[in-house]
């Protein structure tokens, strides 16, 4: 099957603001993209479905929509602003960092300061903790904050820049953790919807919230949904041996058959070894740490598989992913779902 990445919509999809929690502006924009091409809807708590239709079984795919980011706590009579973290974000990254808070009135820049070395007391350098940090928007007084249309809760992203390394053969920017999985999915309803992939199976898909919070909305679905098949289309940190063995960026998509949270339904791990096999399709079987939203099925009872493409670097400002990687995830997915989860 042939398929070329559309380096402009994942882009736009990557950009798009959707902390966890907040979420609605990348949930419009995946709207967007997917309107027309099946029966969508949103849950309760902020998940986007599409109905792709088909018969047989139900295969249900996912990807998290949200995203790492802060929420502001306090604003300070100085002007300057606390926050918290939503989600698992190193203390080490966080100094020095460009971020945009996501006020009422529009987006508001702003930096996260550090106290240079010229006067600092301590001789050995240290790591400082997200709650002693600031956010500092160049305002001087709590009034000046407000006026900006800043308040306690509103949600603050890192400033995200796209960097094209090898000619473009990879990736670097925040959030291809899950924006790759998010931008898979798109693509795929396109194929299904303009009949260049037939499944075999009924096909939903769903963009999830609050996997970075512990697969929140994940955890919902599956309280009320139960399909017959779950795939989890996520990214990966890698590359340390001992944990992820020799899965790297530009080898294939990742078959995850184990990680911190769930353990892979072996069937689905041989079917999908199997698939790309057949299709000639790059792949890598890998362990990982962390865990996806393939595990809230698992404890359901769902038959589940997590397939996801390696990320350097991840949770920084910088994840790097190849894009060979992105597109055959997608053609292997294309392709699981052609010839069936099953044989």
């Amino acid at each position: 099957m042939e398929f070329s990445l559309n380096e402009d919509l994942l882009r736009r999809l990557v950009m798009e603001p959707g902390v966890s929690g907040y979420e609605e502006p990348i949930r419009r924009l995946i709207g967007s993209e997917i309107d027309g091409l099946g029966e969508a809807w949103v849950d309760d708590v902020g998940n986007l479905f599409l109905d792709l239709g088909g018969e047989g079984d139900t295969v249900l795919i996912a990807a998290h929509m949200d995203e790492l980011g802060l929420v502001i706590t306090s604003i300070f009579d100085d002007g300057l602003l606390a926050f918290r973290k939503l989600g698992g974000i190193d203390d080490r990254v966080l100094p020095s960092q460009h971020v945009v808070v996501l006020g009422s009135k529009g987006p508001v820049e702003g930096v996260i300061g550090l106290e240079p070395p010229h006067l600092q007391l301590e001789k050995e350098p240290k790591v400082v903790p997200w709650h002693q940090l600031r956010i500092d928007v160049g305002a001087s007084s709590r009034e000046e904050v407000e006026e900006l249309g800043i308040r306690v809760l509103d949600p603050v992203v890192p400033k995200k820049h796209w960097t094209r390394l090898a000619g473009g053969r990879f990736f670097a920017s925040r959030g291809f953790d899950d924006r790759a999985g998010v931008y898979v999915l798109v693509e795929l309803a396109r194929l299904v919807a303009r009949g260049s992939v037939r499944p075999r199976h009924h096909v939903v898909l769903a963009w999830t919230v609050q996997e970075e919070l512990g697969l929140r909305g994940a955890l919902a679905i599956a309280a009320r949904l139960k399909p017959k098949y779950f795939i989890a289309v996520d990214t990966m940190a890698c590359c340390r041996p001992e944990i992820t063995g020799p899965a790297r960026p530009g080898n294939g998509p990742v078959i995850r058959a184990l990680d911190n949270a769930y353990v892979a339904d072996w069937g689905l791990v041989r079917r999908a070894k199997e698939v790309a096999e057949e299709e000639g399709i790059p792949y890598q079987l890998a362990s990982a740490g962390g865990g996806t939203d393939a595990a809230a099925f698992m404890r359901a009872g769902v038959r589940s598989v997590a397939i996801v493409m390696p990320v350097k670097y991840g949770h920084t400002t910088v994840e790097t992913i190849a894009r060979s990687d992105i597109e055959d995830t997608v053609k292997l997915l294309a392709k699981l779902l052609e010839k069936g989860l099953v044989e």
